[in-house]
């Protein structure tokens, strides 16, 4: 009885000492802004990551016609950690968006995700991409994976 109430405190220490490990500190970067949540992208390790990259959009929800190609108004500015050296990103907008102006034959609207211009960062799986977003909006990413052949110009 002792020997598995040995193995089982084992398994319990070292199962806790592996989430601990694994947790990332957060406490260098900013708080959130009044009126802004802190967004984390964690990514997982992959080998070769400098063939990796991540395309980060901040957007929101709206109502829009089915018909035309609409684009949030806002820019995604890096900055810097003070005395760390990390990035990290600050979306700001006004709210408003643009659009094509087609005439749109069945006037449908639909609810879509418009985002801002995207932004294109290194992949690093052992640094999180924390990103500032106002309330209300959105945050999605994803991976761009190059081409291991390359082209030669002549």
């Amino acid at each position: 009885m002792t020997k598995l109430f040995s193995v089982l405190a084992f398994i319990i220490a070292t199962f806790t000492f592996a989430q601990q490990a694994n947790k990332i500190d957060y406490s260098m970067y900013p708080k959130a802004k009044e009126g802004y949540k802190q967004k984390v992208i964690t990514l997982k390790s992959l080998p070769n990551e400098e063939d990796y990259s991540v395309e980060i959009f901040a957007g929101k929800k709206m109502n829009v016609d089915s018909c035309n190609h609409f684009s949030l108004v806002g820019n995604l500015d890096e900055k810097s950690v003070e005395g760390w050296g990390y990035s990290y990103y600050n979306f700001e907008t006004k709210g408003e968006s643009m659009s094509t102006a087609m005439g749109c034959l069945d006037n449908k609207s639909i609810e879509k995700n418009v985002h801002a211009e995207s932004k294109q960062v290194r992949y690093n799986s052992k640094l999180p991409i924390v990103v500032y977003v106002p309330n209300g909006y959105t945050l999605e990413y994803r991976i761009w994976k190059a081409d291991k052949k390359l082209t030669l110009v002549k």
